[in-house]
């Protein structure tokens, strides 16, 4: 008889090592946010039948401003990845429900709808110098002129590549990142906590 199937946090070397995978110190927060859902959209954003069909089964309308995203009343956020693309992060538990659901608003319209599994998660940076923090890896503008509450971007983060999405003015940061890269990731952002961080964001 096979074992039961086990889910594994990405930093579950951390864990079993006995070495904290919550860290509050040096005006940032670091937390895993484990399990939660992954699904990837595309469609044709010029198909208002269908796009509506999927907004419905969404609960919100799906972003159409580059770089943005939307939560929906039930806790799932749609992030905008690309003009016909976009990232669907569920609650625990919610990732199935909703792929069924989307597939069924699409029906033969023109639109794929793939469940990511546990190929990805997301670790939460928050505090005082948390966009600084960021920065030191990061090429994007994190100003809060040009990018703040609601905005989300693709790109490299300690030369890996992540999706980041500011979550609220604290500054609180989601970092959507592979599941190969989040143990490299998560140790990268704890050294780079451990010491001064310029330039200050006024």
């Amino acid at each position: 008889m096979s074992d039961a199937l086990r889910r594994e946090s990405p930093l579950v070397a951390r864990i079993e090592a006995g070495l904290p995978v919550r860290v509050d110190a040096h005006g940032v927060r670091l937390r895993e946010r484990a399990f939660l859902g992954h699904v990837n959209l595309r469609c044709d954003p010029a198909d208002p039948g269908l796009t509506g069909a999927i907004e419905r089964a969404l609960d919100c309308g799906l972003p159409r401003a580059p770089n943005s995203f939307r939560v929906a009343p039930a806790g799932h956020m749609t992030l905008w990845l690309g003009p016909d693309e976009w990232l669907i992060v569920t609650p625990e538990g919610g990732e199935g429900t909703l792929a069924q659901s989307l597939r069924q608003a699409c029906g033969d319209g023109f639109a794929t709808v793939i469940e990511l599994g546990s190929g990805q998660t997301v670790i939460e940076i928050s505090g005082s110098r948390a966009r600084e923090v960021i920065a030191k890896g990061c090429p994007l503008d994190l100003h809060p002129r040009a990018f703040g509450p609601g905005r989300c971007a693709q790109s490299r983060l300690a030369r890996t590549l992540v999706t980041l999405a500011q979550v609220d003015d604290e500054p609180t940061f989601d970092l959507i990142v592979r599941r190969s890269f989040a143990d490299y990731l998560w140790q990268w952002l704890l050294d780079a906590c451990r010491y001064p961080v310029e330039p200050r964001f006024a």
